[in-house]
Formats: structure tokens, C-alpha cells, sequence
């Protein structure tokens, strides 16, 4: 699955990710391949759903390169800026 971060957690290394099916899944520091110190609000990367008890996780989180001219917060592939993703603080 892709998605942006929406919110990561400096604290206890935990944030979000809205999914292009515009699902909100939750992440912890340690299901990120290169640690969540390199993510930021806004990045777009590629991961797998884990279901747990509570609720479906992301897992293997990485990373991924924006198109050239994509707008942050649009879907990889897509130069339309389709509002429905995007996810700047007012």
C-alpha cells in the first residue's frame, strides 16, 4: 500500500498515515526500515497492513520519491493536486 504521513510523534515515535483507499492506519518507530527519524509530515511512502487486536498497523514502512511537480499531499502518479489528500496543518 502508499500513503502519506499525517502525523509522526517525536516523543514515542509513533504517527499516522492516511492510505490512497483513504484509510488512517498507525505506525510504531520500530516498523520503519529506516527508523521514523527520516520521516516527516507529508512524505510519501510504501508499506504492509499487519492486523493485530486493536486495529490493522503499517509495518515495513519506506519511504518513497515524489513525482517531478507532484504537490505534497497528492498521490503518487497524480499532477491534478486531488484535494482529497491533502494534509497541511491550517
Amino acid at each position: 500500500m502508499r500513503g502519506s504521513i499525517t502525523r509522526v510523534s517525536r516523543k514515542d515515535g509513533s504517527g499516522c498515515i492516511l492510505a490512497e483507499d483513504g484509510m488512517e492506519v498507525c505506525f510504531e518507530r520500530s516498523k520503519a526500515r529506516n527508523g521514523v527519524d527520516e520521516l516527516r509530515v507529508g512524505h510519501w511512502v510504501e508499506f504492509e497492513l499487519q492486523y493485530g487486536f486493536e486495529q490493522p498497523c503499517a509495518v515495513n514502512i519506506r519511504r518513497l520519491q515524489r513525482d517531478a511537480g507532484q504537490r505534497p499531499g497528492t498521490p503518487i502518479g497524480s499532477k491534478t493536486g486531488d484535494t482529497r489528500y491533502d494534509h497541511r496543518t491550517e
